[in-house]
């Protein structure tokens, strides 16, 4: 279950949305009040006038009748010359939408109002049993979500009640995880800023009308390979370059470069009406690919190392996180399975640059899907480096170079699918390490691409091994992969 928050001031826009008749993205339908303030949702049901027309206006005005008698104007205010200042405070209105996984139950009415219930009583908006508490109602228009619409006045004192003083947005996530629990629903990620950004409404929409993926998410593999071949910012910045992508790089007072930010300049998409590119920082990619997760990275070392059986470190790998597994209380066995997961993803990567024709989008369907799985929470990298990690690291760049390097033939199909197979158990130790730590979402993700990857082995067994890159790709690779010349190196 996933919430969202949103602040406003206008309390007749959003319950008229709510009761209209929605958009084509998300139409609404059987839209009625399932829980109010005062326990009488039956009471405040507006009457219907028409198909997805309804007389709203005695529940609007219920609604916001502490914010009148407190002095609240009912539309946002160009200014507040009062206390001297332009700036506009977020409004008293409070909506928060509460989302269910489409493979989840169909929850009843009186199930979303228990639901609702806690959300307004960890956020503080209306405590379970506070009378004089906000006004509040919860609309059901669709199957698999609800709205809490809330108006932030205290009906007893008149007082603004301001729930992000209490972290509402994480007090409505712990909600969610309890009804998961309880509910016995799909669980979701916690709230431990490690999610990929993900493409805004209007991203989507420019996309859908250009009939490709949204920019960000395009840029972000392209700026995830060139981070996974480079070894500092210099070889970062060309890696970007042969692809084709225009940086623009932040500096700070001291003058050395503490951001960047990338665009595609060939891509209508990455371009606004008027033809000026849109840049994407490295953080609104991913979490880790802000300048400073790139240097932790690169400094962590982790060079080419020679490896006769590259299923062997593999194993080794796998073992570090058997052992963290039945060790989760241990220090040094927790940093050395956060650097082994983290690593991981170098190898799904390996396996993704290596395979080609009708394996490469598998491969690349399980690396994308890993994402979650490798990052720790609340700090996306590991603290330290173990040596498993990075021998893991320096094995899959020697594959990747390897494959670069080889003739455009196919790969034998034994080696592959012993490759892919020890991936698999690797992946397999990272999802039941994740479950030790209770990270749920990050284990699913390890098994989302464990899956993934198995649809590779199977069809290796009787298609006779994948190819290689193409030659293009690998001449690409090898121009970004060569080190700069002596003189960059010694400044």
């Amino acid at each position: 279950m996933i919430g969202k928050v949103t602040r406003g001031w206008n309390v007749y826009g959003l319950i008229y949305y709510l009761m209209g008749k929605g958009n084509e993205q998300s139409p609404h339908t059987d839209q009625h009040v399932i829980a109010s303030w005062d326990g009488c949702p039956d009471l405040h049901q507006p009457a219907q006038l028409g198909p997805d027309q309804f007389d709203i206006g005695d529940m609007v005005r219920d609604l916001r009748a502490p914010a009148q008698l407190a002095g609240l104007p009912n539309n946002r205010p160009k200014e507040f010359p009062e206390v001297g200042c332009t700036r506009i405070p977020k409004g008293p209105v409070w909506q928060c939408s509460l989302r269910n996984h489409p493979g989840d139950p169909i929850l009843s009415d009186e199930q979303w109002t228990e639901v609702v219930l806690d959300v307004l009583d960890r956020t503080g908006i209306a405590p379970a049993g506070d009378l004089g508490a906000c006004r509040w109602v919860a609309i059901r228009h669709a199957e698999d979500h609800v709205h809490i619409a809330a108006v932030l006045v205290r009906q007893d004192t008149g007082e603004l009640v301001h729930p992000h003083r209490n972290f509402d947005f994480r007090r409505v996530k712990e909600a969610c995880t309890a009804a998961e629990q309880r509910l016995g629903l799909k669980s979701t990620g916690g709230a431990d800023r490690t999610a990929t950004p993900r493409p805004t409404r209007a991203e989507s929409e420019k996309a859908a009308r250009l009939e490709t993926l949204p920019a960000r998410d395009r840029l972000r593999e392209k700026v995830q390979v060139a981070a996974f071949v480079a070894t500092g910012w210099d070889t970062f910045r060309a890696s970007l370059a042969g692809r084709s992508l225009a940086v623009r790089v932040h500096r700070g007072r001291d003058g050395r470069i503490d951001g960047y930010a990338v665009t595609d300049p060939r891509d209508p998409a990455c371009m606004t009406a008027g033809g000026d590119p849109i840049y994407f920082g490295g953080s609104k990619l991913a979490p880790d690919l802000s300048l400073p997760s790139l240097c932790t990275r690169w400094a962590a070392g982790g060079g080419i190392v020679t490896a006769s059986d590259p299923t062997r470190a593999l194993a080794s790998a796998a073992d570090v996180l058997r052992r963290s597994t039945a060790n989760p209380e241990s220090v040094f066995f927790r940093e050395a399975a956060e650097g082994v997961a983290y690593m991981a993803s170098d190898a799904l990567f390996a396996v993704y640059w290596a395979t080609g024709g009708p394996d490469r989008q598998p491969a690349r369907e399980a690396w994308q899907a890993y994402g979650r799985a490798a990052r720790v929470p609340y700090q996306v990298m590991p603290s330290r480096w173990g040596p498993h990690a990075l021998r893991l690291r320096g094995l899959s760049r020697q594959l990747v170079i390897a494959a670069s390097k080889a003739p455009d033939s196919r790969v034998n199909a034994v080696a592959v699918v012993a490759l892919v197979t020890v991936v698999i158990s690797l992946l397999v130790e990272v999802a039941a390490w994740h479950e030790t730590q209770n990270n749920l979402a990050a284990a699913s993700h390890a098994r989302t691409a464990g899956v993934a990857l198995a649809k590779i082995a199977e069809v290796q067994s009787s298609a006779g091994g994948p190819r290689r890159p193409l030659i293009a790709e690998r001449q690409a690779f090898r121009a970004t992969t060569q080190q700069p010349p002596r003189r960059e190196r010694q400044r």
